[in-house]
């Protein structure tokens, strides 16, 4: 295929994305909020007003805050991580394909793989909720908030993935310390947050559907966004340029 994107590189990342138990633990994953939104219609009767407070709270702790970025560690850390263990990285390199295309089709497989996991994490639970307080416009927007974390999120874990042999364990430490812990007790360090910047795109898309206390600002979002994700993808190109097949052989 001419272009940035290769269907064979596709094809084959696709396959070790969902490999084995993945498939099994991405439905669990996308379908996990869903369940949580059922059991809540069936116990909870105190109107609209703490429907829109769980679906709230649903997405921005439990989706967003938690299912993205686990769902983009294990695709992001997978994409190179897998075939840098198993030595098949060798294989796709020595192919007549620039690397920089092999490192495109790998970035926009986990994206998708992730925004399919979580979009019916997202989707469905609004449309359970369905209502004057819950609308389609915010879920939408939320959604676009977690594709925008989606890609930021895949981009910092395939450079992950390809530097260290342990990137999954790093990065749950990444998720777990810093997503999970200091971005949300430290002012300071939601400037750093992706989960944050996530969230402050969701309000922004939303046009007040969405009302989030002590969002960061869109300027934050849009600049240190793009830090993030050129600082990443210039890592990952830089590591599969300098990447010598004699070495490894």
């Amino acid at each position: 295929m001419s272009g940035p994107l290769n269907n064979t590189v596709m094809w084959l990342t696709w396959r070790q994305l969902f490999a084995k138990r993945r498939l099994w633990l991405a439905i669990a994953f996308a379908l996990a909020p869903a369940f949580f939104t059922l059991v809540f219609r069936l116990l909870a009767d105190d109107g609209p007003s703490s429907e829109a407070t769980f679906f709230g709270t649903l997405i921005r702790e439990i989706v967003i805050g938690t299912l993205l970025p686990l769902a983009a560690l294990i695709f992001g850390t997978t994409a190179f991580g897998g075939e840098v263990d198993d030595g098949t990285l060798l294989y796709l390199l020595v192919k007549p394909i620039p690397r920089w295309h092999v490192h495109a089709s790998k970035l926009v497989v986990s994206v998708l793989s992730t925004i399919a996991v979580v979009a019916p994490a997202i989707l469905i639970p609004g449309l359970l909720l369905s209502g004057p307080d819950v609308t389609t416009r915010g879920a939408v927007s939320y959604l676009a908030g977690a594709a925008l974390g989606a890609l930021l999120y895949c981009t910092v874990f395939l450079a992950l993935g390809l530097a260290n042999r342990r990137a999954l364990v790093i990065g749950l430490l990444y998720v777990v310390s810093f997503e999970g812990i200091l971005s949300r007790s430290l002012p300071g360090f939601k400037s750093l947050s992706i989960r944050e910047f996530s969230l402050a795109a969701a309000q922004a898309a939303s046009n007040g559907a969405i009302v989030i206390e002590g969002s960061v600002s869109p300027s934050t979002v849009w600049w240190m966004g793009t830090i993030i994700l050129v600082a990443a993808t210039y890592w990952t190109g830089f590591r599969l340029v300098r990447y010598e097949v004699a070495e490894r052989l």
